[in-house]
């Protein structure tokens, strides 16, 4: 018995060393990365490949078939069953609902800082998401949480950046805005908008699905 203190304070040592390779783990998880850590598709010959070249370079209203055709100086007619090609495989899409038709490339590789603000400005008053949410709102996984954690710390115009949280809910430890001040003032600014903190971390009735986002961001205009 005479060992018990010891060995509870060597166990408390472990946990608290645990506790903070977690810690930093998470903060890894949600520290910006470039766009290069998103590997972009590869064609198969070289028409494939112009227009995966092509279209990354593009917003999201896309390109019409002619333009595409007419910039990789390739037949229209071509062009378009090249473009049913690498749509059934995954890699571009048509813009929904665009007259005369337009293609962009597939969700999963559009990667870039405007399109994590878009999704981004989504989130309303009152509620926050992960840096993961926000990548698989964009392109079905969370392989770009990293990059939105870069677009979030780094773009002086990213909407609300408090409003994104690790996913336990907690302020990233390196969260600061443009004045230096820490996570403690991001958790501020959140209790300010409605969210309600228990122990360091947002409430998860208050977190808004990458579905609901992903759906907004298909029916709805853009926040001012």
């Amino acid at each position: 018995m005479e060992n018990i203190p010891a060995l509870t304070n060597f166990l408390r040592t472990v946990s608290d060393a645990c506790l903070t390779f977690a810690s930093e783990l998470e903060t890894a998880s949600a520290t910006p990365a470039p766009a290069e850590d998103i590997e972009l598709p590869r064609g198969r010959g070289q028409r494939q490949q112009q227009i995966l070249e092509l279209l990354p370079t593009t917003d999201d209203a896309g390109m019409k078939t002619a333009d595409i055709a007419a910039t990789i100086e390739y037949e229209v007619p071509n062009t378009h069953s090249t473009l049913q090609a690498l749509e059934r495989a995954g890699l571009v899409e048509m813009v929904p609902r665009a007259t005369p038709q337009r293609w962009r490339i597939a969700a999963r590789y559009r990667t870039t800082s405007a399109v994590f603000k878009r999704v981004s400005s989504r989130i309303r008053k009152g509620e926050w998401a992960s840096y993961g949410d926000i990548s698989i709102a964009v392109r079905g996984d969370t392989a770009a949480a990293r990059g939105v954690g870069r677009a979030a710390a780094t773009d002086p115009e990213f909407p609300h950046p408090e409003r994104l949280l690790m996913d336990d809910g907690s302020v990233n430890p390196r969260w600061h805005d443009s004045e230096g001040r820490g996570p403690e003032h991001c958790q501020l600014l959140l209790e300010k908008q409605g969210i309600k903190f228990t122990d360091g971390r947002a409430s998860s009735a208050q977190r808004v699905s990458w579905a609901l986002l992903a759906e907004r961001d298909k029916t709805e205009a853009v926040p001012e």
